[in-house]
């Protein structure tokens, strides 16, 4: 392994994730001399964070950063592992170089590492902001004799007990999850919540290219007119360019019950929301294909109608109460959620929630952006149709703190400013 630079270095990029690779190659290109540090491998995240049948919701034309592909297409977990790998291969990144603390250092950033302190004129946080597995403080009350899991450690319906499966959250992980376990045969009990869901096609078109056309994922974070948004989880979207819905899975047998509200010995107990659940996840995306009527192909234009299969009412009869042992629960699934780890950062550099302060990608110290994070500058911040243009906002920025601190030493110093590249 490499060590450490001794000098003071332009830039570095913490973490070689998709984020932290869209940086270094938008810092390559305005000739930024910098360096990616990693703490385990390039896109690590990719490697123990995602179940095995996994594929993008997104098709390949979304995911140019990721290289040539099918428009249509949608990759695999693995193939946006090899694709980060190959990415890497033109990024300064060292790996296995954990940075424990970011110092203010006399105008410069110590980045502090295992092996030492790099000083660094800029600093670009690349870690992510959902790569930590959240669980609830009510996992401590489920039976001993069930196995936990977290959508970050499922990895296929093999590696489970025998049993059916409790899962908890029906967000994207949760609703895929529970489909492709109760494709394999397994009793599937799916603890809901209200999260949107999106149709896959809408007048003759996949529905995220109407989307993409309407400037929805363009939409400005500084535009928003009620933040909370940035805090609702993602909507349902599943892969391969079809719908997926909680009818859906009611209809393949999956049970549907409420919000788990409790776990005492062998009883879970759930609240009433159910059919509100479904009923707001239909509202939402009659929402989006409202706004697209209005926006892209407003009626009477001609556009054929398009029939979600996985809509329209169906009877529901969600347990309230659930004796896991008759039921023969083996394990639980939690599919929480992510928050992400910024223990590192000095203390006003992260609010009272746990996220990191900033505006658009700059943090509240000078010289230091972020990219990777959900909702940082726009609508795409957080996925691969995002990180290209946040790089380069992030470059540009970057570009600019250095040439203005070499006009200022040039000055200051009474000795020519340096060039850069």
């Amino acid at each position: 392994m490499n060590s450490m630079p001794a000098r003071t270095i332009d830039a570095v990029v913490v973490g070689a994730g998709p984020g932290g690779l869209a940086a270094s190659a938008a810092l390559t290109d305005r000739g930024v001399d910098h360096v990616v540090l990693e703490r385990a491998r390039v896109g690590q995240t990719w490697r123990d964070q995602r179940w095995d049948s996994l594929r993008l919701n997104n098709p390949g034309w979304m995911n140019t950063m990721l290289g040539l592909q099918p428009r249509d297409t949608y990759l695999t977990g693995g193939e946006v592992l090899a694709r980060l790998n190959t990415l890497a291969g033109d990024c300064p990144v060292r790996e296995l170089t954990r940075v424990t603390r970011l110092i203010p250092d006399n105008g410069y950033w110590g980045v502090k590492v295992d092996r030492g302190l790099i000083r660094a004129r800029t600093v670009v946080i690349a870690t992510g902001g959902e790569n930590q597995p959240r669980t609830p403080t009510m996992s401590r009350d489920i039976p001993g004799r069930i196995a936990q899991y977290h959508s970050a450690s499922y990895r296929n319906p093999g590696q489970l007990p025998d049993g059916g499966v409790l899962i908890v959250g029906s967000g994207q992980s949760g609703c895929q999850i529970a489909e492709e376990l109760r494709t394999a045969g397994r009793s599937v009990i799916l603890a809901t919540s209200p999260i949107g869901r999106i149709p896959a096609r809408h007048r003759g078109k996949d529905t995220v290219e109407w989307l993409y056309q309407s400037g929805f994922f363009d939409q400005r974070t500084l535009d928003l007119l009620d933040i909370a948004t940035t805090r609702q989880p993602q909507p349902l979207i599943a892969p391969g360019g079809r719908s997926l819905s909680l009818q859906s899975l009611a209809r393949e047998g999956v049970t549907l019950a409420g919000r788990l509200s409790g776990v005492e010995n062998e009883t879970a107990t759930f609240d009433g929301s159910a059919p509100a659940n479904v009923a707001a996840a239909d509202q939402f995306a009659a929402r989006v294909t409202a706004m697209l009527d209005q926006t892209i192909c407003p009626p009477g234009v001609g556009l054929p109608e398009e029939s979600d299969e996985t809509a329209g009412p169906i009877e529901l009869d969600p347990p309230r109460m659930l004796d896991l042992r008759a039921a023969k629960v083996g394990s639980i699934i939690w599919s929480t959620g992510y928050t992400g780890d910024f223990s590192w950062l000095p203390t006003d550099f992260v609010g009272v929630d746990g996220r990191p302060r900033h505006h658009d990608a700059a943090a509240v110290a000078p010289g230091v952006w972020y990219i990777g994070l959900r909702w940082l500058t726009h609508r795409a911040s957080g996925n691969f149709l995002g990180f290209p243009t946040d790089a380069r906002i992030v470059a540009d920025a970057v570009a600019t703190h250095l040439d203005a601190d070499r006009r200022s030493i040039g000055v200051a110093g009474g000795a020519p400013t340096r060039s850069g590249r």
